[in-house]
């Protein structure tokens, strides 16, 4: 006989959704004249803890199906659901979704098939559309004359930095900055070069600014 296992995504966040979830599967079970063997709840209340999802993998067993209110329950986004959704499948486990009325039965199905594919479209059309969104704000703030990146005078953390009482130390004696580049370890001088520059670190820098 097959064994029904039902699968509820408890969130403290969000009880309406939880008490939804049940209410759907204790109506499904009526309605089907099914009988529930084992009830697994989890409860998600961050992103981290949807690992423990895979541990539902643990209780179920070829040949077993598994009843959720709705495919969200496995994951907040589309990818995290497609991969739960292919190992069950690959488990020999048929899943059964009541709301979105999806039966889906084995990986060979047909059917099942066709709706893991269109689930994968979903997937790169929403990672096309991200991009096209990104790349259309970014555009609407050029022409609204936004400056994107970093502002003018903006100044980055630098390798220089941890040592830069030393090399102001060696400037002030009169050591050129190919010489404490050396000194301190640096192959590239020049870099250092710019480093004193942005930074006016040399006393004729000082006073140019």
């Amino acid at each position: 006989m097959e064994k029904v296992i039902s699968f509820i995504r408890i969130n403290k966040n969000n009880e309406e959704y939880t008490q939804n979830q049940a209410i759907g599967i204790a109506n499904y079970l009526h309605k089907n004249n099914l009988k529930l063997n084992n009830n697994v709840e989890i409860e998600i209340n961050i992103p981290e803890d949807e690992e423990k999802i895979a541990g539902l993998l643990i209780n179920c067993k070829r040949g077993c199906t598994i009843l959720v209110y709705d495919l969200n329950v496995f994951g907040r986004t589309i990818s995290t659901i497609l991969e739960m959704l292919k190992n069950l499948l690959n488990g020999g486990v048929r899943i059964v979704s009541i709301s979105q009325n999806l039966d889906l039965e084995s990986k060979d199905d047909m059917l099942t098939k066709m709706i893991l594919g269109i689930i994968g479209m979903t997937i790169s059309l929403e990672k096309d559309l991200m991009s096209l969104r990104t790349k259309e704000a970014l555009t609407a703030k050029k022409l609204d004359g936004i400056s994107l990146g970093k502002p003018k005078g903006t100044i980055q953390k630098s390798k220089f930095d941890k040592k830069r009482e030393q090399i102001e130390e060696l400037l002030s004696v009169g050591l050129s900055v190919r010489k404490i580049a050396k000194l301190l370890g640096y192959n590239n001088h020049i870099g250092l070069n710019n480093y004193v520059k942005k930074r006016h670190i040399r006393d004729d820098d000082k006073m140019a600014s």
